[in-house]
């Protein structure tokens, strides 16, 4: 495609309307999943500018200083080091830095077509971080010879063969995924000379088995953040196309999961919003008005921060308490017709909803007409099974035994179960038509959240005390991501959640 300078006013930059990306979405609506759908997006995706590559004023390098950067401090955000480095003048390059290809340029030849351009998959990088990669395919280690605690570099078997491999931190794992999702999405025409993840030439399914299973697993344990929505409209802004696996992540289970068998329709799915960095601060010329500074209560930026606890046992449930529900990061909302939409972007960690949407729905728990059950009172109405049929949840105005949920929990999973004449339907979650909903077969189990009574004692809210002493501050699955700081800057720049700092958990409740 013919290279374009990009003299483009960055005022307003993460002012993307939700409308305009729907629309932008439009000729994927009502594609059956699988390999229709994923040429359906490449054909939406695949035309888009070529910013030139390396410094200058219209360059890769000036495009960085408004998708990779913390307009609060002037860092850079780098996915593969906590190095800190700052940018100067727009267009420069930034020194002990790379532009790296996520996926390397030279597992399709090296070819510099569109996407040696592309700035989906590029990014500024710590230049010792990109030597020890290499072009290495990523994957879950076996054994680590290289790391600095944000990317780790070792051995790892594929396809049967002991191979040179990269893993990043779990920080960034869910937003590597979505740019390989899009990258073999976006350049499934390509022919590839190296296959350690992908087929040499494959409209569908580009990539091989086991690096679906990896991505897709990595896309749901690490959701979307607001540094990558805010990143993706910046792109959107520069270079003309968006990442759909960031803007409606359940694209990725009807491209290649559990929903290829199913119709993928914008009605039921929820777009991801935001705008916020998720490492350090403020995204772009417009994070100055984009940042969040919260004190863990109400709501800012589309999200409310009260913290809502798993409930493990159905005997930690009482009259009066305030609920969730939710299956995995997606949460019960609004009533449409016979059913519930769910709404995305929720943060989990630790058994706590820290990071709840709008448009979720907060129940109060109230005595049921069934001995032993409990009324879900949703803004005075409440949830109701009103068919024998599977798919039958509605609002009604007086409670009632239909209107009266026995529930269970084993193992964390409830089992809400339907009273009165309805007793064969349970609430659960169905991925292929993503919606909450009465069920007489077995959809996806369903999790409930209590919100937490007192804030300031909750496992949610602890934090790092000032102190000289000099701390390592871990992810929870063991991962080392900062070494011998001090504990009063342990968590600073790193995004909300659980950490294990100096040996104990520590939830950090801003970003």
């Amino acid at each position: 495609m013919k290279k374009k300078l990009f003299l483009i006013s960055f005022f307003g930059l993460f002012a993307v309307a939700i409308m305009a990306q729907q629309e932008y979405y439009d000729t994927i609506d009502g594609t059956e999943g699988g390999a229709e759908l994923k040429t359906a997006l490449y054909n939406l995706i695949k035309n888009h500018e070529q910013i030139p590559y390396g410094s200058g004023s219209s360059s890769t390098w000036a495009a960085f200083y408004y998708t990779d950067r913390d307009s609060a401090t002037n860092k850079v955000l780098d996915m593969y080091s906590s190095e800190e480095r700052f940018f100067g003048d727009i267009g420069s390059s930034v020194s002990g830095m790379n532009i790296e290809h996520s996926v390397a340029k030279s597992w399709w030849g090296g070819t510099t077509n569109d996407a040696y351009y592309d700035l989906h998959h590029l990014n500024p990088s710590d230049y010792t971080a990109n030597s020890k990669k290499s072009n290495y395919p990523l994957t879950e280690l076996e054994s680590v010879t290289w790391n600095n605690g944000v990317t780790f570099v070792g051995k790892a078997t594929i396809d049967g063969t002991l191979q040179n491999a990269y893993e990043p931190c779990d920080e960034y794992k869910g937003d590597f995924a979505r740019t390989f999702m899009y990258m073999f999405t976006c350049y499934q025409n390509l022919t590839f000379k190296y296959t350690w993840m992908n087929y040499e030439s494959s409209t569908y399914p580009t990539l091989k088995p086991w690096a679906v299973d990896m991505l897709l697993k990595w896309h749901k344990q690490d959701p979307v953040s607001d540094k990558e929505v805010a990143r993706n409209n910046a792109v959107y802004k520069i270079q003309g196309n968006r990442n759909p696996y960031i803007d409606y992540p359940q694209l990725a289970d009807f491209v290649w999961g559990d929903s290829v068998d199913y119709i993928f329709n914008l009605s039921n799915a929820t777009i991801s919003t935001g705008g916020t960095g998720a490492t350090g601060g403020s995204t772009g010329s417009a994070g100055d008005d984009a940042g969040i500074e919260n004190d863990g209560n109400g709501t800012e930026d589309g999200f409310d921060y009260v913290d809502f606890r798993i409930v493990t046992d159905a005997s930690q449930l009482s009259v009066g308490d305030t609920i969730i529900i939710a299956y995995t990061n997606i949460l019960l909302g609004e009533q449409a017709d016979n059913y519930r939409y769910g709404v995305g972007n929720a943060t989990l960690s630790d058994g706590c909803l820290t990071k709840i949407p709008d448009g979720t729905q907060k129940i109060v728990l109230v005595e049921g007409t069934v001995a032993g059950t409990f009324a879900f009172d949703v803004a005075g109405q409440y949830l109701a099974a009103v068919s024998n049929s599977s798919n039958y949840l509605r609002s009604v105005a007086t409670i009632n035994d239909n209107s009266s949920w026995l529930i269970t929990i084993a193992d964390s999973a409830a089992v809400i179960t339907a009273q009165g004449s309805y007793t064969r339907n349970v609430l659960q979650y169905n991925t292929g038509s993503p919606r909450f909903s009465c069920y007489k077969g077995t959809m996806e189990s369903v999790r409930i959240y209590k919100k937490s009574p007192e804030l300031n004692t909750s496992v949610c809210d602890v934090v790092v005390t000032a102190g000289g002493e000099l701390v390592d501050v871990y992810t929870l699955t063991g991962v080392c991501i900062r070494r011998a700081v001090s504990s009063e800057v342990a968590l600073q720049g790193l995004p909300r959640g659980m950490y294990l700092v100096a040996g104990k958990k520590v939830y950090k409740n801003k970003f």
